[in-house]
């Protein structure tokens, strides 16, 4: 649980700056800051959580070393 944390920590660190920043204060400008900053941390778990169950699902068919030669 620590490196999903971890990892969701750093992963919103570096993408508030590009698009993400500019959208949360795009939203901010309008909505409540707490309500916009919950969507954007929403919206990276979601992410996260969708990319690891694809992953575990695409695992079932593709052998991990292929996947680590990519």
């Amino acid at each position: 649980m620590t490196a999903f944390l971890t990892a969701c920590a750093i992963v919103v660190l570096a993408e508030m700056g590009d698009k993400t920043q500019l959208l949360a204060m795009a939203f901010a400008a309008k909505y409540c800051w707490k309500t916009v900053m919950a969507g954007v941390f929403v919206a990276t778990v979601a992410n996260h959580f969708l990319a690891v169950a694809a992953g575990a699902y695409l695992n079932q068919f593709i052998p991990l070393n292929y996947i680590q030669i990519a």
